[in-house]
């Protein structure tokens, strides 16, 4: 006589605690081998997301927690929507994981936590949560002013932030400037005449004309200090020019060429960028 065909059978009510939203529990595996069932995984961990200082809400600026009773956290993940993870590490014996870095304003993170039970079972957890938008902002402005312009070869890359930065290392960390010629420098900060600040960077040798060069801000979610965030990420790419001084009198000195063949399209004051459209890339002939 055949052997009836193996069925699953039903799980019973599983149990979930999260302080944001339901999550995935860790689920009982089952399976047929010579027409018995594998042996009970134990309950499900309950895991719950917060913010580190204990409120149940995480704000922007707090530092996530994620906690596990009826077994541990083996490892726990979570990312924004760019895919960046926010770093955080587990307490000893695993019941908790809290994140190194703030959360950041309007950011919906995607939360992934594996788990064991004190029967051995393993399982993950998935939630996301949706931090509130920043009420109040900083926001800068990169110079040169102009994408694909070609800056003078004497000039430093300036950053200019509208209100002030209380954290300088932190948004440092996410400043970067890269050239085709592996040119290597170093930022400097000081206080804007309009209230804000500056920081400008300055390579470590002159600029050699032609230098194409990247400079990225990486701030969105940044917190500015005092209760201000940025919440873009700001690119910029031009291409170092001659330095052109009263004394040069070359004709072609002062002028804008763009496109090939050369087209002359608009003048520049000698001696300074046009800060109206950027200076375009120089050529010699």
């Amino acid at each position: 006589m055949s052997q009836p065909p193996c069925r699953r059978r039903p799980s019973g009510p599983r149990r979930v605690a999260l302080a944001l939203a339901p999550v995935i529990a860790m689920g009982t595996l089952t399976g047929c081998g010579a027409g018995r069932e594998a042996a009970p995984q134990g309950d499900p961990v309950q895991v719950a997301l917060g913010a580190a200082g204990g409120a149940r809400t995480v704000q922007a600026g707090d530092r996530l927690q994620v906690t596990a009773q009826g077994g541990v956290l083996t490892e726990v993940s979570v990312t924004d929507p760019s895919g960046r993870r926010l770093p955080g590490g587990l307490a000893r014996g695993g019941t908790s994981w809290t994140s190194r870095a703030k959360t950041a304003p309007g950011t919906k993170y995607s939360v992934v936590a594996r788990t064991r039970n004190a029967q051995g079972g393993v399982g993950a957890a998935k939630e996301s949560l949706t931090t509130a938008t920043a009420a109040r902002l900083n926001t800068l402005m990169l110079d040169p002013r102009s994408p694909d312009a070609a800056a003078g070869a004497d000039r430093p890359l300036t950053i200019l932030f509208n209100f002030p930065v209380a954290d300088r290392a932190a948004v440092e960390r996410r400043l970067s400037v890269t050239t085709d010629s592996r040119m290597t420098g170093s930022w400097a900060w000081e206080p804007d005449g309009d209230g804000g600040d500056r920081v400008d960077w300055r390579p470590a040798r002159p600029w050699k004309p032609g230098t194409k060069v990247t400079l990225r801000a990486a701030l969105d979610g940044v917190d500015s200090g005092g209760g201000r965030y940025f919440v873009h990420d700001y690119d910029l790419k031009f291409t170092i020019g001659r330095s052109c001084t009263d004394s040069d009198m070359e004709p072609v000195c002062g002028k804008v060429h763009r496109s090939d063949p050369i087209e002359v399209t608009a003048p520049s004051v000698r001696g300074e960028d046009n800060r109206a459209i950027g200076i375009g890339d120089w050529h010699d002939g």
